[in-house]
């Protein structure tokens, strides 16, 4: 039998857990996103890689957030809240950064005769602006007091607004029913089922993306599992493994699907599909869960119990977001150059998350010092901050 107590109450088995759920969720990422490309075939690029592909591929951090919130207890929701948020913050993260650094590292080594890419601005700063008004929603929003369900149901409004907006501006050219082209041999056991005839292929792809999110849903519950596990043994909040080790397991589908749409030639798919993924994170993975439990339960959450850390990485992710898209939109051409400057971003990133589990854990070495030393600045800020929200939110 297998040693729950190895799995759930230690950090190498919690770490063991969570790399055997994030290889799950990567291979039912090629299920679902063999069904998704069925699905959005009458899609214009960019389009695609903001709705089909972001959704589907954001579909880990949204079940981590579910399970965060029903696993908790009634006197930890506070702090599990605060490590779903960090999960959804690093995901964001992780694909701002790592996912267009491994792509363009990827298509570069992979692809005879290919030595950069380039992105239409027109995806940049349609995605890009929807993405930092989402992430000052989320900063000002989640300063409130107390979180009640209509924090929820605001950011999943956002979301809606973004995808409407996105559809509306589809240009007409793009709507039109085109014949979708598959290649008729297939290795793999999905596309054989999915495309074994010529009727009801629609009805197979919906099965396919169901059936892979429901297994998922299944890896998703053991990475929150194995983050209280590794959380738990090590003595530090679980919102620190959720930024970094949490998020970047949950960010598999999205790395896998912009790395294949960019080896296909499809750039503007591959950078829409991140920053796509980034409003879901921000919005409905963390907004509908959110929205749901608290209307459901009752409940309400004194925010207070987060911690002080929330404020510094909510400002961290809109500062990362905001360099990445400057570097993303004056770019002509996105090389190697781009690819160390986003390293050097994520490697400051990982040692600032270190530094800060290490203050908040009372520790005194030299990162939890230089992390403390922001965390005290930014508190003054953190005040005015809750006291806009609380503002906005007194009614609700």
């Amino acid at each position: 039998m297998i040693n729950l107590h190895f799995l759930f109450q230690t950090w190498y088995g919690g770490l063991f857990l969570m790399i055997i759920c994030s290889y799950i969720i990567a291979k039912t990422c090629n299920v679902f996103e063999s069904a998704t490309d069925y699905l959005g075939r009458n899609m214009s690029e960019g389009v695609k890689g903001a709705s089909l592909n972001a959704i589907g591929s954001s579909m880990p951090e949204l079940l981590t957030t579910v399970f965060f919130l029903a696993f908790a207890s009634y006197d930890n929701l506070g702090r599990d809240l605060a490590a779903s948020i960090g999960g959804n913050t690093g995901s964001a993260i992780f694909n701002s950064i790592v996912i267009p650094m491994l792509v363009i590292w990827v298509v570069i080594a992979t692809v005879a005769g290919v030595k950069s890419i380039s992105i239409a601005k027109k995806v940049i700063l349609r995605d890009g602006l929807f993405l930092i008004a989402g992430e000052i929603i989320l900063l000002v929003l989640l300063s409130s007091s107390r979180i009640t369900h209509w924090h929820g149901w605001v950011f999943t409004l956002f979301y809606l607004v973004y995808l409407a907006y996105t559809f509306i501006t589809m240009p007409k050219s793009d709507r039109l029913v085109e014949e979708h082209k598959h290649p008729q041999v297939f290795e793999s056991w999905y596309e054989k089922y999915q495309f074994k005839s010529e009727k009801n292929i629609i009805s197979r792809s919906w099965i396919l993306l169901l059936g892979s999110t429901t297994i998922m849903a299944i890896a998703c519950a053991g990475l929150v599992e194995g983050c209280k596990g590794i959380s738990h043994d090590l003595s530090i909040n679980p919102l620190f493994v959720a930024l970094v080790v949490v998020a970047a397991a949950s960010s598999v589908p999205d790395t896998i699907i912009s790395i294949k749409d960019a080896k296909k030639g499809n750039y503007d798919d591959s950078l829409s599909n991140v920053l796509g993924s980034n409003i879901f994170d921000i919005t409905i993975s963390l907004g509908l869960p959110l929205a749901v439990f608290l209307l459901f339960t009752g409940h309400e959450i004194e925010f207070s119990e987060a911690g002080e850390t929330l404020i510094d990485i909510r400002i961290m992710l809109i500062l990362i977001t905001i360099l990445t898209i400057i570097v993303f939109y004056f770019s002509k051409k996105m090389g190697i150059k781009q690819v160390l400057i986003l390293a050097c971003l994520y490697i400051i990133f990982i040692i600032y998350s270190v530094g800060a589990a290490s203050f908040e854990a009372g520790n005194d070495d030299f990162l939890a010092r230089i992390a403390g030393v922001i965390i005290e600045y930014l508190k003054p800020f953190n005040s005015l901050l809750q006291n806009i929200a609380d503002s906005i939110t007194r009614s609700w």
